[in-house]
């Protein structure tokens, strides 16, 4: 591994790996850097190998993005979740960790690799950025599975054995009843209890807010509209306590790691048919990026249009959207939301494929596959 200086300036060091660009408060230098980096680089090959078929490509075309932050509050200071060691934002494409957990320290004034580093949750965070032009199609349970399956395998100096998932697996279930390391929100981590297919299922959109998609249509508002709203209401449930979060993250990580490695007899068919899909799913939505960026810069001209009709003579403004004007004026048409290819809503293509990972089977068919599978193999969930 070679790592380049592309410049060391007091509160902007700025190194690059073959695929990663890293930018940094201090100086850390080449061979602080090259032990940094080393899981970055072997959570790109990994996820380059494994059979999924996906190519990661960063979004500029030249470098994977990642940051750096000397102190905890630096790192949250960027609206990095409270409780994560580390943060992938698909807004903006850029993996944030703080020294502390990449084993950096501070010595007599300078920064040297002293401590631990966190290689779970790089690989974790690191697997959803090489993903990233994936993550719209899939389901956020198959997303944080798949990045919870590769952080999980048994990593040694760069290299991920793939061969021994199943040892990695069991070792990661004991490891919630040993380990004294905080979990989620903070807390002692403790045996995580398998959620079931059913109701993992329904954590399409989010990991906290639950969202059955029966169709691929939008959802019709469920208030009539004033005219001036363009509001679409999406049914979900709020988990009041988030309580039960890292059961869904172990659970998506079961069965993701099912489909993987036993589903269809260990061949992992399906699984390798429903990524077939994903690609070319992708292809369909090539240019949807444009759409949204059309349709935000008309939003921008109906709001201001909308002010300025407001304050013609005649126009009265309640409040709330609701406004009354005389017949011989006509407000400004809100823009239409572009729609996904096939006239399917964006927000529900991550379940348009599921149906390739059933396989004719039912939800309730799929669980009891999966418990067999895994008492089978010496893990009943």
């Amino acid at each position: 591994m070679t790592i380049q200086v592309v410049q060391e300036t007091p509160g902007a060091c700025v190194y690059r790996s073959r695929h990663f660009e890293f930018k940094c408060p201090v100086k850390l230098g080449t061979s602080t850097m090259k032990e940094v980096c080393r899981v970055f680089e072997s959570t790109h090959e990994l996820v380059s190998k494994l059979p999924w078929g996906v190519v990661p490509w960063p979004q500029d075309g030249r470098f994977f993005r990642a940051e750096l932050f000397k102190t905890r509050e630096a790192y949250l200071a960027t609206d990095a979740p409270q409780w994560s060691a580390a943060n992938y934002s698909i807004v903006d494409g850029i993996f944030r960790i703080p020294f502390e957990e990449v084993g950096v320290v501070s010595r007599g004034g300078s920064y040297h690799l002293g401590g631990a580093i966190n290689n779970d949750t790089i690989t974790h965070e690191v697997t959803h950025q090489m993903m990233h032009e994936y993550l719209r199609f899939m389901p956020m349970w198959m997303a944080e599975g798949t990045a919870e399956y590769t952080s999980h395998l048994p990593y040694t100096s760069g290299r991920y054995n793939v061969a021994s998932a199943l040892d990695g697996f069991k070792q990661m279930r004991r490891g919630f009843e040993t380990d004294k390391r905080r979990g989620m929100f903070g807390q002692r981590e403790t045996a995580r209890k398998w959620v079931g297919v059913e109701d993992l299922w329904g954590y399409t959109t989010s990991m906290t807010a639950r969202r059955d998609i029966s169709n691929l249509a939008y959802d019709p508002p469920k208030a009539p509209s004033t005219g001036f709203e363009g509001r679409v209401t999406i049914p979900i449930q709020i988990d009041p306590g988030m309580s039960e979060l890292p059961n869904r993250y172990f659970s998506s990580h079961a069965l993701v790691f099912f489909f993987m490695h036993f589903d269809g007899g260990g061949s992992g068919l399906r699984l390798k048919k429903y990524f077939d899909a994903l690609h070319e799913e992708r292809k369909l939505w090539v240019t949807f990026g444009e759409s949204v960026e059309a349709f935000n810069t008309a939003v921008k001209k109906y709001q201001a249009d909308l002010e300025a009709f407001k304050k013609k003579p005649g126009v009265e403004v309640f409040g709330q959207g609701m406004i009354r004007y005389p017949a011989n004026l006509t407000p400004p048409a809100p823009p239409k939301l572009p729609q996904g290819p096939g006239g399917i809503d964006p927000s529900k293509v991550c379940a348009k494929h599921l149906g390739i990972l059933l396989d004719g089977r039912s939800q309730a068919d799929l669980d009891r596959e999966v418990r067999a599978a895994f008492a089978k193999a010496g893990s009943p969930l």
